[in-house]
């Protein structure tokens, strides 16, 4: 049975319905399109449609727009959509912006037949998971990168073994900025050739044992040469001493926990599928190199060891692939994914790219598409590329693509029969915009507290070398996080300062820092020693370590807190701390002058706006006259002196002056530079007059609004309510260096983190 995909309709007459087949994507796809165009929504449509028919994603984030795929509400509700709309999109009321939005995402729904029960299927058809890979929201670990892959035999598939290894080493030198050709690069084949030692004796490698290994090398030769001419240990320090100081910073703990990086764990299994959203527009260009590298060579082995098919089993999405998959230079993550381009049709693995210019992509990605979406392309140039490089030659379909509109595409592929022009269907995720770290924390699960482990029955606490331990006043207590610190929002207009200094405390379960719990402590005064009979939960392994590291974790995890304050422009009151909304509207209402002294405040303000756009309206016209008078002056003198060079050379005719060639040519020569400077003059005197009307146009239009905002103000003064109208909401947010830890201590607490 097919699986239709609907995603969108044909952009004529007839709108008809358009469908893909879910299987043609085993031959891959490539969406290509500037800015605005569409593409990301067009993505989500053939990602959304692709889960309601339950095939297994992995998709990977790169700008953050694709978390968009978790906003999806069944039942439209404004205040479900209130949450999400974006600042820049609220004029006032943020009820009444979300009211709009949810009015054209029902509307817009409407119009292609989806209502609560399509979206209840996407929701439902397979299971979202959204990931933070080196972030510790939702942490992903590379730690099964470098344990030996339960099938390792490369006698048997020596091509998919040296594959495994090469991307596994190429992976981990992209992350210390090192890394080069598989066959020549030295650091390469001594990466690779150690994880093959160990792969081959079933021997797991930590990052640790790596490094060791690296330093002092269990491998005897490397080809016919043994290890220390083939790479000396005074030149292999410097790769220990890089993967060392990787290792011994604290920001780096976050990628040795959390979910594995396996794709079994990210595609569940055909009865279970999921759909995991891998959200990379975080992390630096190293890091996300690296953690791609490592999991593009995680799927590609996941893919070789599936039996043959002709139907699609599972789908990667690339967005923004700049510098994934360039046409020259060759980047870790380029072998694995061309890789995956060539054989990953035969076992069912589709590869969904997309970039806004299609220079981005390697021109054999670009040939390996079968399915090819063309939308608006900003020049000539970029539009010729990707025709050429989707080798659609027509020359009707330049200018098809020089006239799409937004969310028109171009769909062609050998398997989609005729080229066509079709406009993407109305996404039902909220297609809210990039969401940052702080704004995901809602979109990730709850942690149950009944998952918490149960305490132990002990009263002495564990002894950790340099830790404070503070202890709650009760019977069971739970390891945390006690952060005491002082935190500086600053805003330089208007003036305003806020201090917050207090202690916060974070969860310690699970092998980490549940920072997604973060919250003020405000319970009693904690206690040196535990209470009598206190039972204490277990202590992870790793506590040391999280605490050595966790007032950077802090500063970093309250930088993207904000912190609100009101004011009112008008009146220049800003809220005071500790004043609650209605305290601070009220007293904007008693600080507002009366409606006729606000009336007069506001005439005298924009009144003197006016007279100074007037006045430079006046100076300006004085200015255009000036201009016009030497323009005039300019083309008269230009005329002239072709005038005067056509009189001499009738005379010299007329009275028989004889004059050599020579004589005539130079004589011709004075006069076209003579010409050539006057038209110069011309054409500048003539371009001043145009820039002296553009600017008496602009400033014609400025005094036009001014009159008409005061216009506008009057009459919102003279109907609307008090001085509390213009109150608008100010979002502070600290820089690490405004963030001050004053102290890191392990709080035993109860369960609720009270006291």
């Amino acid at each position: 049975m097919k699986r239709e995909l609907l995603i969108g309709s044909l952009v004529d007459a007839t709108a008809q319905k358009t469908v893909l087949d879910a299987d043609v994507l085993t031959t891959h796809g490539v969406i290509v399109g500037m800015t605005g165009s569409g593409k990301t929504g067009l993505a989500v449509v053939i990602l959304e449609e692709l889960a309601r028919q339950r095939v297994p994603l992995l998709i990977c984030d790169l700008k953050g727009d694709l978390t968009n795929l978790l906003l999806t509400f069944p039942d439209l509700r404004p205040e479900d959509f209130a949450p999400w709309v974006p600042a820049a999109q609220i004029q006032g009321d943020r009820n009444a912006a979300a009211a709009a939005v949810a009015t054209r995402w029902r509307e817009g729904l409407a119009t292609w037949g989806i209502g609560r029960a399509e979206i209840d299927q996407l929701r439902h058809a397979v299971e979202w998971r959204l990931l933070t890979p080196g972030s510790a929201l939702a942490p992903v670990s590379l730690l099964p990168a470098l344990e030996a892959p339960s099938d390792w035999d490369p006698d048997t598939d020596p091509d998919g073994a040296r594959s495994r290894l090469d991307g596994t080493a190429a992976g981990l030198l992209a992350l210390v900025g090192r890394g080069g050709d598989p066959l020549t690069d030295r650091d390469h084949v001594l990466l690779s050739t150690l994880l093959d030692n160990a792969w081959r004796q079933k021997r797991a490698l930590d990052f640790g044992a790596l490094i060791r290994q690296i330093a002092e090398p269990p491998v005897a030769r490397f080809g016919v040469l043994d290890a220390e001419t083939f790479y000396p240990a005074k030149e292999r320090q410097q790769l220990v001493l890089a993967f060392n100081t990787v290792l011994a910073s604290p920001s780096f703990a976050v990628w040795t926990r959390g979910t594995p990086l396996a794709i079994e764990e990210f595609l569940g299994n055909p009865t279970s599928p999921r759909a995991t959203i891998l959200y990379l527009a975080h992390l630096g260009e190293r890091e996300r190199l690296s953690f791609l590298t490592l999991l593009l060579s995680s799927l590609l082995a996941w893919t070789r060891r599936q039996s043959g098919s002709e139907n699609l089993r599972a789908l990667l999405y690339l967005d923004e692939v700049q510098g994934i998959i360039p046409p020259s230079a060759v980047p870790p993550t380029k072998p694995p994914l061309m890789t995956l381009l060539k054989q990953g049709r035969a076992f069912g693995t589709g590869v969904l790219l997309a970039t806004q210019n299609p220079v981005d992509l390697d021109y054999k990605a670009l040939g390996n598409a079968g399915v090819k979406l063309v939308g608006r392309l900003d020049t000539e140039n970029d539009r010729q590329h990707a025709l050429q490089g989707f080798d659609l030659s027509e020359t009707s379909l330049h200018a098809t693509v020089a006239g799409l509109k937004q969310r028109q595409f171009v769909l062609a592929g050998a398997r989609l029969g005729a080229v066509r022009v079709i406009a993407s269907r109305w996404a039902v995720s909220y297609l809210r915009g990039p969401l940052t770290l702080a704004e995901l924390k809602p979109l990730l699960p709850e942690v149950s507290p009944a998952a918490a482990p149960a305490p132990q029955s002990e009263t002495a606490p564990p002894l950790l070398s340099g830790v404070e331990q503070l202890f709650a006043g009760a019977s069971s207590l739970y390891p945390a996080v006690l952060v005491d610190a002082e935190v500086i929002y600053r805003k330089s207009s208007p003036a305003i300062e806020r201090r917050v200094a207090g202690s916060w405390a974070v969860p310690l379960e699970g092998g980490r820092i549940a920072w997604e719990r973060l919250q003020r402590y405000s319970g009693a005064q904690l206690a040196s020693s535990p209470p009598g009979g206190a039972n204490l939960a277990a202590l992870p392994g790793n506590a040391g370590e999280l605490l050595r590291g966790a007032d950077r974790e802090f500063a970093r995890e309250v930088d993207s807190v904000s912190l609100e304050v009101r004011w009112h422009r008008a009146l220049r009151l800003v809220q005071e701390e500790g004043e609650d909304p209605q305290a601070f509207a009220q007293r904007c209402e008693q600080g507002a002058p009366s409606g006729a002294g606000k009336e007069g405040e506001l005439r005298r303000r924009y009144d003197d706006k006016i007279r100074k756009a007037q006045e430079r309206l006046a100076k300006e016209k004085a200015e255009l006259e000036h201009d016009e008078e030497q323009a005039t002056a300019r083309q008269r003198e230009k005329t002239l002196t072709v005038a005067t060079g056509v009189g001499e050379a009738l005379l010299g005719a007329l009275f028989g002056r004889r004059r050599s060639l020579g004589s005539l040519a130079r004589r011709g020569a004075s006069t076209a530079r003579a010409y050539s400077t006057k038209e110069r003059m011309a054409e500048r005197a003539q371009a001043s007059v145009e820039e002296s009307q553009q600017t008496i146009a602009q400033l014609e239009a400025e005094v036009q609004r001014l009159q008409q905002e005061l216009a506008d103000q009057i009459t919102a003064l003279q109907t609307g309510p008090g001085g509390s109208t213009g109150i608008e909401v100010l979002r502070l947010t600290p820089t690490q260096k405004d963030i001050s830890v004053r102290r890191v201590a392990l709080a035993w607490l109860p369960k609720d983190g009270s006291a």
